[in-house]
């Protein structure tokens, strides 16, 4: 199939372009209560009230912070990626962030990924590891790690989510991107491109990860040839604040 941007996609950017990510707020003691039975000693939700990466949230009764994707980032980017405590601190924080104050399926699943706190420890650290170090997106380490990922409660909209905080490196001229149900429904319902599995010529999850990033990094190439300012994670971002709505009229 054509890998061209649809039109639909620069209206959508047209659309949008005044809208910008903003800061989400959590409630650091309901992560608490939610992850009570992961061992204190490893102080998970210590990074939710950190004043290095979240900030108060002014006049909260249950002392909210907020937390914005850039202070995930400098989490990952400050993150010791050896360290047991430093990765699982961190990706709750990612997750917090990833679902606001509606969390309680992440907050859920988060518990079920890290109340065994070693196998949690080595699937986030080598898929971390791993993102940072990949060259080439053809040189397979996307559908690697896709593959081999197993975490409890974090399938591919959570853990994608990690890979593309925790896999980021600075000056690539690619990045890991979220590919979660919101941006699905954009994707199909918005966009119509017959799936990711069109996109890839493959049933398989792995395949179909690698060339939906692909996919997106080439159509910002593409716009940014036409004038556009954007790059592959502003057009991630479109996508899942779009969430699958109706084109934009006209």
């Amino acid at each position: 199939m054509s890998t061209s941007p649809p039109p639909v996609l620069r209206d959508l950017l047209d659309r949008y372009a005044d809208v910008r990510e903003q800061p989400v707020r959590l409630r650091p003691s309901t992560w608490q209560n939610a992850l009570i039975r992961v061992p204190e000693s490893l102080e998970v939700t210590t990074l939710l009230t950190s004043r290095r990466f979240t900030s108060a949230v002014p006049g909260s009764k249950t002392h909210d912070r907020a937390v914005g994707r850039e202070g995930v980032e400098r989490a990952c980017a400050a993150m010791n990626v050896d360290d047991t405590k430093e990765v699982l601190r961190t990706f709750v924080l990612a997750m917090a962030w990833a679902s606001g104050l509606t969390g309680g399926r992440y907050q859920a699943n988060t518990a079920r990924a890290v109340v065994d706190a070693p196998r949690a420890f080595r699937v986030l650290s080598d898929a971390a590891k791993a993102l940072r170090h990949a060259g080439s997106l053809r040189d397979g380490a996307l559908e690697e790690v896709h593959r081999w990922w197993s975490l409890p409660g974090v399938g591919q909209s959570y853990a994608s989510k990690w890979w593309a905080l925790a896999g980021h490196r600075r000056g690539r001229e690619w990045q890991p991107l979220v590919l979660d149900d919101r941006v699905y429904a954009t994707l199909n319902d918005t966009l119509r491109i017959g799936g990711t599995t069109r996109l890839a010529g493959s049933r398989r999850r792995a395949d179909r990860y690698r060339a939906y990033v692909e996919t997106v990094h080439r159509w910002a190439v593409e716009l940014q040839l036409t004038g556009l300012d954007v790059d592959a994670r502003r057009i991630e971002f479109v996508l899942s604040h779009h969430n699958g709505g109706a084109p934009p009229a006209g």
